[in-house]
C-alpha cells in the first residue's frame, strides 16, 4: 500500500466517521431532550456541550498526534472509532434508561443539568474530536500537502455528516427508531475500526519529518505573515458567525417551511453539504493561491453579504414574482405540507398517474424543503467550506507541529461556534430578534473586509473600496424591520399582523383583510404553522370544556400549550377551579395575545389573560410536569399535529405514564387522539378511557357519565355565562360528543393485542412515512 492509497483509505474512513457522528448527534439530542427539556435553553445547552467536547477532543488529538508516528496515529484513530462504537451501543441505556428514568425530575438547575450533560457527552465527543488531528498526522508528510490533505479530509467528513443527517432523518428513524439508528451508527464505527488494521499493517514508512520552520515569505510571496494567534482568532470569529447564521437561517426557513419532524435534518444536511463541497472545491484553489489569507478574509466577508442581501431578496421575490405565487400561497396557508402526502404524489408523478389538480401540491414540498434552502444557504455555506483549505495553508509552516495546529485551529473554530450558539440562542434572539441579529452578523463580517483591505497595504484599489462599501451598506440597510420581515415570511402584509419573537420561536397573529371582517377569524401562527384562531369555538374549546365539565371538582388543572388561549379559556369555566397552570415553550405567544387583546378588546381573551387563577409557565411542559411536586385534577396537552417536530414526546407511552403519576385520585389525563397509534398508546396506559370523538380522557378510576353530573352543569349560570361571553353554545358543543360519539374502555378490555404504539425512543407517528418505507418495524 503506497501513500496515495493510504490517503484514499483515510478519506473513506473519515467519510464514514462523519456519517456516524451526525447519526449520533441527531439521535442523542432526541434522547437528551427528554431529560433536559426541549426549550431553547436546554437545546442550546445540549448542542454547546456536544461541541465543547469536540473542541477539547481536537486539542487533545493534536497534542497526541505530534508525539507519535503516523502509523501509531492511525492506530489511535481506529481505537477511538472502536471506543465510540462501544459507547454508542450503550448510549440508549445510559442516556435514557439511566439518566432520564433514574434522574429525570431530580436535576432541577441549569448548572447541574449542564454538568450532567457534560459528564455524559464528554467521552464520546472527545473521541470524535481527536479524529481529524490524528488522520492529519497519518496522511501529511510534506508541508506542501497540508491544504490539499486537510481540505479533503474535512470536506469528505462534512459530506459524510450531511449523508448521515439525511439517512437518519428519512430512513433510519422512521423504520428503526432512535435505538435502531444508534445501533447502526455504532456498526459504522466498528467497520471503520476494522478497516484501520490492514492499513496499519501495510502502511509504508513515511519520510522523516523535519522540524525546520519554513520562511512564510517564501511560501506565500507578497502576503503579510500571519501569526498563529491571529489564525486562531480568525478561525474563532468565522465559527461564531457560521453557527449564528445557521441558527438564523434555520429560524427563518423553519417558519417558511412550516417545520415537521423532517425539516431540521433536511436543512442540516443542506448546510453540511454546502460546507463539505466547498472544502473539496477549495483544495485546488488553495494549492494555486498566492494570497490564501486575503482570499479567506474576502470569502468570509462574502458570506455575510450574501446572507444579508439574499435573505431580503428572497422574501421580496416570493411576494413579487408571479412564478413564485405558489410559494407565497403556501406561506399564507394554515397547514404544513405533509411529507407522506408529498411522497405519495411524487411517487404518482414518477409513475405518470399524477392528476393535474395534484401537480401544485406535488412540487411544493421539494421546492420548499430543497429548492428554497439550497438557494438561501447553499452559496454561503459553500463559501465557508471554500475557505477551510485556505486557512489551513496559512496556519502551517512547520511539519512537526501539524497535528497540534490542526487541533487548535479546529478547537478555536468550534469554541467560536459554541459562543455563537449561546449568544444567539440565549440572548440575541430574545433581546434583538432575527433581523437585528442578522444585521449585527453582517457588521461582524465587515471585520473580515477591513482586515483584508489592511493586508493590501498601499495597494488599495478605489474600485475595490467602492464595491466593498456599497455591498456592505446594502446588506445592512436592505433588511426590512422585524414586523415586515415576519409578515413577508408568512405570506402577508405588515398591516395584518401582530408579531413577537423570543429565543424559542416566532408567534404571529394574522388578522383578516378589511373586506373579510366578520367572515374569517384571526389566525394564530407559531413558527409559521397555524395553531388556532380567534374568536373561539371548535376543537380547542371542546378540549378545554369537556374534562372541566365532566370532573366533579376540577380544582387544579395543567394545560400544555397556549395557542390562542381557547383551551385555557374553556378550562376556566368552573367556579371550583382554583388554579390553571398553562405551560408554553414559546413565550412570545403570550406577548402577541396581550397585544391583540389590547387592540381588539375581544372579551374572552381579555378575561382569560386577566384571570388571577391562571399561572403561566414558560418552558417545556413535559419537563415541568416531571419536576413538579404538584398534583392535578386534569392534565391535558392542547391539540398538536402528530407529525410536528418533537410531538412524539407528547404522544408517547412514557409521557402518558408521567401525566398519570401527576394526577390526583380520580383525575383525568386528556389528549387529542389524531391517529390510531396515539389512541392505542393512551389505551395501554390508562385502565379507564373515554373516547369522545377524537378527544381521549383517561383515569385510574371509572368514568361514568351517568354520575358525573355533566348535564346539570351545562345549565349552571356561571358555565352558561362563561361560554356566552365567547359566543359559544356550550350545550351544542359538548352534548353531541358525549351522547353520540362516546366509547368507553374499562380494565376488562383486552390490551394484550396492543403492540404498535408510540414510545420516546420510537415516535412512529412523528416519523411516519408509509408511502416510502412502509410502517415502522
Amino acid at each position: 500500500m503506497n501513500f496515495t492509497q493510504v490517503r484514499l483509505m483515510a478519506t473513506f474512513l473519515f467519510f464514514l466517521s462523519g456519517l456516524a457522528a451526525l447519526m449520533y448527534q441527531v439521535t442523542w439530542q432526541r434522547l437528551l431532550v427528554v431529560f433536559a427539556g426541549g426549550d431553547v435553553g436546554s437545546i442550546t445547552l445540549i448542542v454547546s456541550v456536544f461541541m465543547i467536547g469536540l473542541g477539547l477532543g481536537n486539542m487533545l488529538g493534536g497534542s497526541l498526534a505530534d508525539r507519535w508516528t503516523p502509523r501509531l496515529s492511525l492506530l489511535l484513530f481506529g481505537a477511538a472509532e472502536l471506543l465510540i462504537a462501544l459507547f454508542g451501543f450503550a448510549s440508549k441505556f445510559l442516556y435514557y434508561d439511566q439518566l432520564y428514568m433514574g434522574f429525570g425530575g431530580v436535576v432541577d438547575s441549569s448548572v447541574l443539568t449542564g454538568l450532567v450533560l457534560m459528564a455524559g457527552l464528554l467521552l464520546p465527543t472527545l473521541l470524535m474530536g481527536v479524529s481529524l488531528p490524528l488522520l492529519a498526522r497519518a496522511t501529511i508528510h510534506h508541508l506542501s500537502d497540508v491544504a490539499e490533505c486537510m481540505g479533503r479530509l474535512y470536506g469528505v467528513n462534512t459530506l459524510g455528516a450531511a449523508c448521515g443527517a439525511v439517512l437518519v432523518t428519512w430512513w433510519l428513524m422512521p423504520l428503526y427508531g432512535l435505538e435502531g439508528s444508534i445501533e447502526r451508527a455504532a456498526a459504522v464505527n466498528v467497520f471503520c475500526a476494522l478497516l484501520v488494521l490492514p492499513m496499519v499493517l501495510w502502511m509504508p514508512k513515511p519520510p522523516m519529518p523535519t522540524s525546520k520552520v519554513a520562511d512564510h515569505s517564501e511560501v506565500y510571496p507578497g502576503e503579510v505573515s500571519w501569526s498563529f494567534r491571529r489564525c486562531l482568532f480568525i478561525s474563532a470569529l468565522s465559527g461564531f458567525i457560521a453557527l449564528a447564521l445557521e441558527m438564523l437561517w434555520f429560524r427563518l426557513l423553519g417558519v417558511m417551511l412550516k417545520s415537521t419532524a423532517f425539516t431540521f435534518g433536511t436543512l442540516l444536511a443542506i448546510y453540511l453539504f454546502g460546507v463539505g463541497s466547498g472544502s473539496l472545491t477549495g483544495i485546488r484553489l488553495a494549492v494555486r493561491c498566492l494570497h490564501p489569507g486575503q482570499l479567506f478574509l474576502w470569502l468570509q466577508f462574502a458570506v455575510g453579504m450574501y446572507a444579508g442581501l439574499m435573505t431580503a431578496a428572497i422574501l421580496m421575490m416570493v411576494h413579487e414574482w408571479p412564478l413564485l405565487r405558489g410559494i407565497k400561497t403556501y406561506l399564507d396557508s394554515y397547514e404544513p405540507v405533509d411529507a407522506n402526502l408529498a411522497a405519495l404524489l411524487i411517487q404518482k408523478w414518477l409513475e405518470g398517474t399524477l392528476l393535474t389538480e395534484e401537480a401544485a401540491m406535488a412540487w411544493i414540498f421539494p421546492a420548499m424543503h430543497l429548492g428554497l434552502p439550497l438557494f438561501m444557504i447553499g452559496p454561503p455555506t459553500f463559501l465557508m467550506g471554500l475557505g477551510f483549505p485556505l486557512l489551513q495553508k496559512v496556519a502551517h509552516a512547520d511539519l512537526g507541529g501539524v497535528g497540534r495546529r490542526v487541533g487548535l485551529i479546529q478547537a478555536a473554530n468550534i469554541f467560536g461556534c459554541v459562543l455563537g450558539t449561546v449568544c444567539v440562542g440565549l440572548w440575541l434572539l430574545s433581546a434583538m430578534g432575527t433581523v437585528a441579529t442578522l444585521r449585527l452578523l453582517v457588521l461582524l463580517c465587515g471585520v473580515f473586509a477591513i482586515l483584508a483591505l489592511k493586508e493590501r497595504g498601499q495597494k488599495q484599489s478605489p474600485v475595490l473600496l467602492g464595491i466593498t462599501g456599497v455591498l456592505f451598506a446594502l446588506a445592512v440597510v436592505v433588511l426590512p424591520d422585524q414586523r415586515t420581515f415576519w409578515a413577508l415570511a408568512h405570506g402577508t402584509t405588515v398591516d395584518r399582523v401582530d408579531v413577537a419573537e423570543d429565543g424559542a420561536g416566532v408567534s404571529l397573529l394574522k388578522k383578516p383583510m378589511e373586506h373579510e371582517e366578520g367572515r374569517l377569524p384571526t389566525v394564530v401562527y407559531v413558527n409559521g404553522i397555524g395553531q388556532s384562531w380567534i374568536p373561539y369555538g371548535g376543537v380547542h374549546s371542546l378540549l378545554g370544556a369537556l374534562p372541566s365539565l365532566l370532573h366533579p371538582r376540577p380544582e387544579d388543572i395543567a394545560i400544555i400549550g397556549l395557542g390562542s388561549a381557547d383551551t385555557l379559556f374553556s378550562a376556566l369555566s368552573r367556579y371550583e377551579t382554583r388554579e390553571v397552570v398553562c405551560m408554553e415553550i414559546i413565550g412570545a405567544q403570550l406577548e402577541t395575545l396581550r397585544d391583540h387583546a389590547a387592540a381588539s378588546g375581544y372579551a374572552p381573551l381579555v378575561q382569560t389573560l386577566a384571570d388571577p387563577r391562571v399561572r403561566h409557565v414558560m418552558g417545556d411542559g413535559r419537563l415541568h410536569l416531571m419536576k413538579t411536586d404538584q398534583r392535578f385534577d386534569i392534565i391535558e396537552a392542547d391539540a398538536l399535529r402528530p407529525t410536528s417536530a418533537h410531538s412524539g414526546t407528547l404522544y408517547s407511552e412514557e409521557y402518558f405514564r408521567l401525566i398519570g403519576q401527576r394526577l390526583k385520585p380520580g383525575g383525568y389525563a386528556v389528549t387529542w387522539g389524531p391517529t390510531q397509534r396515539v389512541r392505542e398508546t393512551f389505551l395501554k396506559v390508562f385502565p379507564h378511557v373515554l373516547m369522545a370523538d377524537q378527544i381521549l380522557l383517561g383515569s385510574f378510576e371509572k368514568i361514568d357519565l351517568t354520575t358525573t353530573g355533566w348535564q346539570p352543569r351545562l345549565g349552571h349560570l356561571e358555565v352558561r355565562q362563561h361560554f356566552r361571553n365567547a359566543g359559544i353554545d356550550v350545550r351544542s358543543l359538548v352534548e353531541p360528543v358525549l351522547n353520540e360519539k362516546s366509547v368507553f374502555f374499562g380494565p376488562e378490555h383486552d390490551r394484550s393485542r396492543i403492540q404498535d404504539i408510540n414510545t420516546d425512543v420510537f415516535p412512529q407517528d412523528e416519523f411516519s412515512l408509509p408511502a416510502l418505507w412502509g410502517e415502522g418495524k
